[in-house]
């Protein structure tokens, strides 16, 4: 019997316990992890990347037919326009070569002809047979002009064709190709020996090596097309480059394209949407104690718009109704907040500028720690 009466005052206690428990939880307040409105700089910007490239480069191409005879430069060296870069040397195939002599036999044996009509009809104006103007004696020496021409043209022809040079008139010419520009030899793509296709094939061409002024170098990139309608040339650009990613250059925005490059070739649009449109920055402030390289790769950060010192929040604090932004103020109340809508400014995808709803240091509820941190201490 004692030991029923025992079990029982037991069971009293602890229920007792557990609805005092209860009550006094339900009195305390609720608290959440709360944030601070601040003051901050935001700012939208657009992102292109893409790489370190000369403004001005040329690629060298033969005009001729023929095999590499001599190279006069190496990659990396300085050149003055109208120096010699490469020799190139014919390289004719045997029946172009007998095409070549046979018209060019063909010419003179049509100007000794020439010459012969003409002899015969000038000792026939000397005999006064027929006057200066006959029509005949007119022609003759006409054809004799076309045939010395016709002689001279295929002489020439014939020398390109063996040597790669020739003179014509005071022009002499050649076979070796010079600088088109003052530059940088940026690349060789051909050796000695090596067969090339001229400019005048229906091939394409063989680049032989490229040039580049060195001293004039641009940003070349691409950014996404809602960027690009919000690009204008002469916009400020900050750059950085791979090799030395804690050096920050200034450019300046001079070309957004009109044209996407996807958008280029049919068979793109099939293949992907990602319609991206070429950018390129100029004026460069490159630091004396970098050396910048064709090729580098680097990304180009274009500010489009900029907010300072106004009132940030972290854009993790917002609830959203539809598309009326909210905060959560804490307060004393049941359920410890009330709701507060505000009017939203610039967002840099972290934290957004509040125009309307909140003041500087006010404390508002972090919305994404409610039901992982319900009931923690406020911070």
């Amino acid at each position: 019997m004692a030991k029923t009466w025992l079990a029982c005052a037991v069971s009293v206690v602890l229920l007792g316990s557990g609805m005092y428990s209860y009550l006094q939880s339900s009195m305390q307040p609720k608290t959440f992890v709360t944030l601070m409105v601040g003051k901050g700089t935001l700012e939208k910007q657009a992102v292109a990347v893409g790489q370190i490239v000369p403004a001005h480069s040329v690629l060298i191409k033969s005009q001729l037919d023929g095999i590499v005879g001599e190279i006069y430069v190496q990659v990396g060296e300085k050149v003055k326009q109208g120096q010699a870069l490469i020799k190139v040397r014919p390289n004719p195939t045997p029946q172009a070569l007998t095409n070549a002599s046979t018209e060019l036999m063909r010419s003179e044996a049509e100007l000794e002809s020439a010459k012969q009509k003409l002899a015969n009809l000038e000792s026939l104006v000397r005999q006064d047979i027929i006057p200066n103007n006959y029509d005949e004696y007119v022609s003759a020496r006409s054809m004799v002009k076309s045939a010395r021409a016709s002689v001279l043209q295929k002489r020439q022809n014939l020398e390109l064709i063996r040597s790669g040079e020739a003179s014509i008139g005071q022009v002499r010419l050649t076979s070796t190709i010079y600088a088109p520009i003052d530059g940088t030899v940026l690349n060789r793509k051909v050796e000695v020996g090596e067969p090339i296709t001229s400019t005048q094939s229906s091939q394409a061409a063989t680049e032989m090596m490229s040039l580049a002024d060195m001293n004039n170098l641009i940003f070349k990139g691409s950014v996404s097309e809602q960027d690009a309608s919000q690009l204008f040339p002469g916009m400020p650009v900050l750059l950085t480059v791979a090799p030395y990613s804690d050096v920050v250059i200034k450019g300046e925005l001079t070309k957004v394209a009109i044209q996407s490059q996807n958008l280029n070739s049919p068979d793109a649009i099939a293949e992907s949407f990602d319609n991206g449109f070429g950018v390129e920055v100029g004026e460069l402030a490159i630091p004396s104690e970098i050396m910048l390289r064709s090729g580098f790769s680097s990304t180009a950060t274009i500010t489009l718009q900029k907010s300072e010192n106004v009132l940030v929040l972290p854009e993790r604090a917002l609830q959203f109704e539809g598309d009326t932004p909210n905060v959560l103020i804490p307060d004393s109340s049941d359920q410890g907040f009330h709701k507060r809508q505000v009017k939203l400014g610039l967002s840099d995808g972290i934290n957004v500028e509040v125009l309307e709803g909140v003041e500087l240091n006010q404390e508002v509820i972090d919305t994404s720690m409610m039901s992982a941190n319900h009931g923690s201490r406020r911070k």
